[in-house]
């Protein structure tokens, strides 16, 4: 993995995405399916050689491997285009002959709605020109972009992890903790199933990550051009956004006052209701689908339902490790804060929704897809998982139980 160093650089990354559209552009016309799986085969040397990753090759070998197993076979079974929306982007592509014609649309959209900006042409300007430039028209073809925009999410990932997180941890754990959260995103049914459709939840989780990033690096124009474009795609992207600059900064009392201000918006607005369907709503960003519900156990659902079961068992286990080991509880008390504000946030965009259809309003009622809203706070989840993980690892080895003044072992970030 050292040896590749060499290649882990962005200008040669570019040019191998350039050189894989091109290749694409030659392959689709003559075999869709043919096109698609060589499209496929081409990201591994994309993957392994042009991204930086941690030396855990079973994690990455494996992830890989079933992501894109996983990716063909909705390929070939699943409609891209299913909702409204996903009709509405779809349509889009036909309704310009070619960039020249889409641009100044999209351009005087921005200028002239900058208060009220759509995810339509917002959205366009990223699956557009790849559509445009490659002369594609078929639904299928976003599957490709939507797949690279996923690895780019979970290299995202791990950067941040590699480069910030710096919570309490015992040192000869964090090469694990890098491959269980690279491992877990590249399965994720729900990350799987929503980069086979024609949406822009995948992208708007990588704009999070991405703006994060360059605020932590302190690249403060590019970070609100970032942010800008992000709110034209999810009104909201501002919250998860910070919620990763939060995180990584250990900003925790800023982050509790923005979780306070939160609350009370939801008391102005909805009342005590408000608050206590926020509360069940962090429940079901890990609980989602319900398990317990027998509808979602019927083959179209039923790999998002395990990973719901799955999150829920590392839900438990944060609770047992946060009880057992006090080096835990600085992590877990500002996720929870983070992924409190984010329901929050839900809750009121569900409410507004329910109250613009007139409809009732009540305990446990969501008002949206928040299967899919919850995609931008995914990677936060996996993140949980896999420190969860790392700490449930010492509960069978009580010779160095994680305190300095046991062991003396050493901790990340100490």
């Amino acid at each position: 993995m050292e040896a590749n160093r060499a290649l882990q650089h962005p200008l040669a990354a570019a040019l191998y995405i350039v050189l894989l559209l091109l290749l694409s552009r030659l392959l689709l016309p003559l075999d869709q399916q043919l096109g698609t799986v060589l499209f496929f085969a081409m990201l591994l040397p994309f993957f392994f050689m042009l991204l930086r990753w941690p030396n855990t090759p079973a994690a990455l070998f494996a992830g890989i491997s079933i992501m894109l197993g996983g990716k063909l076979i909705y390929a070939m079974t699943k409609d891209p285009v299913t909702g409204l929306d996903e009709t509405r982007y779809f349509e889009q592509i036909g309704a310009f002959q070619g960039i020249s014609d889409f641009f100044p649309y999209a351009a005087d959209h921005i200028v002239n709605q900058w208060n009220d900006l759509s995810a339509y042409p917002m959205f366009g300007l990223i699956y557009m020109p790849f559509y445009k430039l490659l002369q594609l028209e078929d639904t299928f073809s976003i599957v490709m972009l939507n797949s690279l925009l996923l690895i780019l999410v979970v290299n995202g990932m791990y950067r941040l992890n590699e480069g910030y997180f710096s919570y309490k941890m015992p040192e000869e754990q964090r090469t694990r903790f890098h491959s269980y959260v690279i491992f877990g995103l590249l399965i994720s049914p729900a990350f799987m199933l929503m980069s086979s459709v024609f949406a822009k939840d995948i992208a708007c989780a990588l704009l999070g990550l991405y703006g994060a990033g360059l605020l932590l690096r302190r690249k403060y124009v590019l970070f609100l051009l970032v942010l800008l474009y992000s709110t034209g795609l999810r009104d909201y992207a501002i919250v998860y956004t910070f919620g990763f600059y939060f995180l990584y900064t250990k900003r925790i009392r800023t982050a509790a006052v923005v979780m306070v201000a939160a609350m009370a918006l939801l008391v102005m607005l909805i009342g005590p209701l408000g608050l206590m369907n926020s509360f069940l709503l962090v429940v079901f960003l890990f609980l989602s689908p319900n398990p317990v519900n027998p509808g979602n156990w019927n083959p179209e659902l039923l790999y998002r339902t395990f990973e719901a079961l799955w999150m829920t068992g590392g839900l438990v286990l944060s609770v047992l490790n946060f009880i057992r080991f006090k080096e835990t509880r600085a992590f877990y008390i500002i996720a929870f804060v983070l992924l409190y504000t984010y329901a929050c946030t839900l809750v009121l965009v569900g409410y507004v929704s329910i109250s613009g259809r007139e409809l009732e309003y009540g305990l446990g009622t969501v008002g949206d897809n928040m299967v899919r809203k919850k995609l931008p706070v995914l990677p936060l989840l996996y993140v949980v998982m896999a420190y969860s993980l790392v700490w449930a690892r010492q509960w069978f080895q009580p010779q160095s139980l994680p305190s300095k003044q046991r062991s003396g072992m050493p901790y990340a970030g100490s």
